[in-house]
């Protein structure tokens, strides 16, 4: 992708933006994240999204839904960097213990 057209991208969306039907493709989204020079990892971590997954979005992979929802608030400023910290916060991750196996001689349980 050009420079000329990752500009035209930018302007296009720019426009985009200040409704509130915000069109968002994944040329968009890695545009916007080089342009504010963002990694990968930052920029997707916000939403959850590890860099790994983030960078197929941005390769032309579907992105899911729940995440195309909160780029959608995002880009159209009904939330922010501050929103999603907090949300982030106040999650708790989830532990679950290893399943108790009483045959402690064979630890792959009894056979």
């Amino acid at each position: 992708m050009s420079t000329i057209d990752v500009c035209e991208i930018e302007s296009s969306h720019a426009e985009s933006a200040s409704r509130e039907d915000v069109n968002i493709d994944n040329a968009f989204v890695q545009a916007y994240r080089r342009r504010i020079k963002e990694s990968q990892k930052i920029f997707w971590s916000r939403f959850g999204v590890t860099q790994s997954r983030g960078s197929r979005f941005e390769l032309g992979a579907t992105i899911p839904r729940p995440v195309m929802l909160l780029l959608r608030l995002y880009f159209s400023g009904l939330i922010t960097d501050e929103d999603l910290a907090s949300v982030k916060q106040k999650c708790v991750s989830v532990h679950r213990p290893a399943p108790f196996n009483p045959d402690r001689l064979n630890p792959y349980g009894s056979l």
